[in-house]
């Protein structure tokens, strides 16, 4: 049996800290005043998730899905990219599961594939980043991650969002790759107008395997979706990159995180933003067949709106950090884990106890979810409740389908870890 923690007001004001935002260190005589936190802080059992939604099922198209995706990475080169022994490991996880059991239903075999596609070249990515020599050299992710860049930018290259958040990821190269010539926004901007006028279009931009892939995916968005929705994708994504760079120099500079900084990055390197987003591609292919509005950029950008995607991705990073502990903190030696940064600011005397009290955080932030759908709906147009009710379907589906791939696939290999 794990240990439990001492008393449901210390878990209380725990999770006062993390809804009010306030984290003052405790000592562990003050939280946990029995055992020895030596004598159990490198076992961790995976604490028992509950949540409030139906099974996932899994997408009857996704064997068939997860073939045509695979194949189509090896097209582009990214099996040669990751190499044998990763692109292996890779093949035996089965990525595209992870969309067969979030998008089940209700979603054309047009945009599931999509999905498909962008979840395998995400995690492809991520694989690059964080266990491969990428993971200690950000200059060998910088021409990538600007290649990438290009791709979200090269349709709307005056864009003041995409170009806020380019100028973020320039700054966060600058910080440790100085000396490199294309890291700064009017270098970046020649390179594109040189690109613009020697290629006739995008495809005949030569970039590396991950980038290519973006590219493939980004025209077919692009072509599906107005553009004012497009922006909204471009920005999720480079939100992403941003956050995988300041997690990759987080790891090369060994500096501690706080935990307002970690639920910052944490709810970016997810990488769940950009899967929400493309509601607005389901919608688009649906009000081809019915009518519904899209959502508009005064409410998707409201502070409801805002908040129901941040709790959304902070539920899923969170539910990964609890499940993918021991893959990631006790073998791969990785810090960027809230069980982890759990245990050490509240001296928790196991990690099991920390693992415990980040799924009781879970629960608040998914009870934060339904609010902040609830009050969206309350001060949207009716005209509107189709497109919102949509997106919380996303929102929620993510939750029992993430649990399940989580509890299925070899990724996390649970067969290894005491349960």
């Amino acid at each position: 049996m794990a240990p439990r923690l001492n008393s449901d007001s210390t878990v209380l004001s725990i999770r006062s800290d993390f809804t009010e935002g306030r984290f003052q260190r405790q000592l562990k005589s003050e939280l946990y005043r029995n055992g020895s936190r030596s004598s159990f802080e490198n076992v961790y059992r995976i604490p028992d998730f509950q949540h409030p939604y139906p099974k996932a099922q899994l997408n009857p198209l996704t064997a068939e899905y997860m073939d045509i995706t695979n194949d189509w990475l090896v097209s582009l080169g990214v099996d040669k990219e990751l190499g044998p022994r990763f692109w292996t490991s890779f093949l035996a996880y089965k990525i595209p599961e992870l969309m067969g059991y979030v998008f089940y239903n209700d979603i054309e075999p047009r945009d599931f594939l999509w999905l498909c596609k962008l979840v395998a070249l995400t995690f492809a990515l991520d694989t690059k980043l964080d266990e491969t020599d990428w993971a200690d050299a950000l200059e060998l992710s910088c021409d990538t991650i600007l290649d990438m860049n290009l791709v979200l930018l090269w349709n709307d290259p005056e864009n003041e969002r995409l170009l806020e958040r380019l100028k973020s990821i320039l700054n966060r190269l600058m910080a440790t790759e100085a000396s490199r010539t294309r890291l700064q926004l009017h270098t970046f901007h020649a390179d594109m107008v040189h690109a613009r006028n020697k290629s006739k279009s995008l495809l005949d931009v030569k970039m590396g395997a991950l980038a290519l892939g973006l590219r493939d995916l980004w025209l077919e968005y692009i072509e599906a979706v107005p553009a004012e929705f497009a922006s909204r994708q471009a920005e999720a994504l480079q939100d992403y990159l941003s956050a995988c760079l300041w997690e990759q120099n987080n790891r090369k500079t060994g500096k501690e995180i706080t935990i307002p900084d970690y639920i910052t990055l944490r709810r970016s390197t997810v990488g769940l933003l950009p899967f929400l987003v493309c509601t607005d591609l389901i919608i688009e292919h649906r009000r081809q067949k019915s009518p519904i509005s899209h959502l508009p950029d005064s409410l998707f950008y409201g502070e409801d709106m805002q908040n129901l995607l941040a709790a959304s991705a902070d539920c899923v990073g969170w539910h990964n950090d609890a499940l993918s502990f021991q893959k990631e903190i006790l073998r791969d030696g990785d810090v960027h884990n809230l069980v982890l940064i759990v245990s050490q600011h509240y001296n928790c005397h196991s990690y099991t106890q920390a693992g415990e009290l980040v799924l009781e955080l879970l629960h608040d932030r998914i009870a934060g979810m339904e609010l902040a759908y609830d009050e969206l709906k309350s001060v949207a147009s009716p005209e509107f409740h189709p497109a919102i009710d949509r997106y919380m379907k996303t929102c929620r589906d993510w939750i029992p389908g993430t649990h399940e791939w989580h509890m299925t696939t070899l990724r996390y290999d649970f067969s290894k870890t005491s349960m």
